[in-house]
């Protein structure tokens, strides 16, 4: 088991309290992004639109919105994301990002994100 359900989902529901959050992508996301021809860059603001749960597999996702992209929603991982260091909930996403990391790269299942 990677994440643990209960605080996953209580991790949601204060998200969704704040949304939408500003957020930047992390480098496994603008690889992808980048690679299906969207530019982005690493300073980039994006705007957390919707969180939801993925699963044990999938981790929390968020719904992303591009400024270029008017009606377009990405979804990324939650883990691929950067939010700012001055928002209330940054200690709680950084502990869940690098929890899920690290059970992550234990389980040979995926590369922690930069």
């Amino acid at each position: 088991m990677i994440d643990n359900y209960t605080e996953a989902m209580a991790l949601i529901e204060k998200m969704k309290d704040f949304l939408p959050i500003t957020a930047t992508a992390g480098t496994p996301m603008i690889q992808s992004l980048r690679q299906s021809g969207r530019k982005i860059t690493p300073k980039q603001e994006l705007e957390i639109q919707d969180v939801l749960y993925l699963g044990d597999e999938g981790g929390i996702a968020c719904a992303i919105h591009l400024p270029e992209e008017h009606k377009a929603v990405t979804v990324a991982s939650l883990t691929h994301l950067r939010i700012s260091p001055d928002h209330p909930l940054a200690p709680e996403i950084e502990a869940y990002q690098l929890a899920r990391n690290r059970k992550l790269a234990g389980s040979g299942s995926g590369k922690p994100a930069k």
